[in-house]
């Protein structure tokens, strides 16, 4: 199986693209929304739920739980949660803001049910140097699938160029998924929905 996941989107540069892509295709996908950022396109976010996709939490405003203190980062997961509540319910999935989650907030987490996800592939979309794309499609050949990681979210340095990339890594990964017979499904049916 194949998990295409997108972070600190909705982008409207870039969000209506990928969901036109993934339309084409008969894919689904799994989007972990921030909450200012679906306060901003909440027509976007509207968008994703008609269209079959996963939407979960990545926090309101993505801060890192380990450079701030413990209380910034639960008052950041517990305000994302409240903002994205017209689309998700309280124990919807939740992926930590770069990964990162300390004692204090993976308990507030799992005290409201949800289940916490990562990835298994990432696709440098976030990196300084983007990789190729061909090595991003080797990965996903070479594991038999997985989950990858990319941002639909204005992050790092050449937006426009990041954006580009990550639409091309899309198309190339739903290719890859059709040659190798891959099935392309949301997180909320790999698995069973379970912590990942």
């Amino acid at each position: 199986m194949l998990v295409l996941t997108y972070d600190d989107g909705p982008n409207n540069a870039l969000t209506p693209h990928l969901l036109d892509l993934l339309g084409r295709r008969r894919a689904r996908a799994s989007f972990f929304v921030l909450g200012r950022h679906a306060e901003q396109y909440p027509q976007i976010v509207d968008r994703m739920i008609q269209e079959g996709h996963d939407v979960a939490c990545h926090s309101y405003n993505h801060v890192d739980a380990w450079r701030v203190a413990p209380w910034s980062a639960l008052a950041d997961i517990e305000l994302g949660y409240e903002r994205l509540s017209d689309w998700i319910p309280a124990d919807a999935m939740f992926r930590p803001p770069h990964g990162k989650m300390t004692l204090l907030t993976y308990w507030a987490i799992r005290r409201r049910g949800a289940s916490v996800w990562w990835w298994t592939i990432d696709s440098g979309d976030s990196h300084k140097a983007l990789p190729s794309l061909k090595k991003v499609a080797g990965q996903v050949i070479q594991e038999g699938g997985g989950i990858v990681l990319m941002h639909d979210g204005s992050v790092g340095v050449r937006p426009r160029q990041r954006d580009k990339y990550v639409f091309a890594v899309t198309a190339l990964l739903l290719d890859v998924a059709e040659r190798e017979s891959l099935k392309v499904v949301p997180l909320s049916e790999f698995c069973g929905g379970r912590d990942g």
